[in-house]
C-alpha cells in the first residue's frame, strides 16, 4: 500500500514524513490519538499497518472509542 494513503479510507492521508517534509509540519503532530490497541480494536486491518491514517479517520476512531462504539466491519 501507498504511504500517502490512509489504509482506512484510501484517501490521502495528508502524512508530512510521506513528502519528505519535517514532522513537525504534519496534521498529525499537535493531535492526541487512541492507542494502537484500541484502535486495532475498532479496525482489525490496522494490526499490521505501518503508516499514517488520514485525520478524519483519526477523528472517527477517537470519537467511536471515546463513545465505545464497537464496530461491526
Amino acid at each position: 500500500m501507498n504511504p500517502s494513503t490512509c489504509p482506512l479510507c484510501q484517501q490521502p492521508n495528508h502524512c508530512a514524513l510521506s513528502h519528505n517534509r519535517d514532522v513537525q509540519t504534519c496534521w498529525c503532530y499537535q493531535q492526541v490519538f487512541v492507542s494502537k490497541s484500541s484502535a486495532v480494536q475498532q479496525h482489525a486491518a490496522l494490526k499490521d499497518v505501518q503508516h499514517c491514517i488520514c485525520q478524519r479517520c483519526a477523528e472517527g476512531l477517537r470519537q467511536e472509542v471515546s463513545l465505545r462504539i464497537r464496530r461491526l466491519d
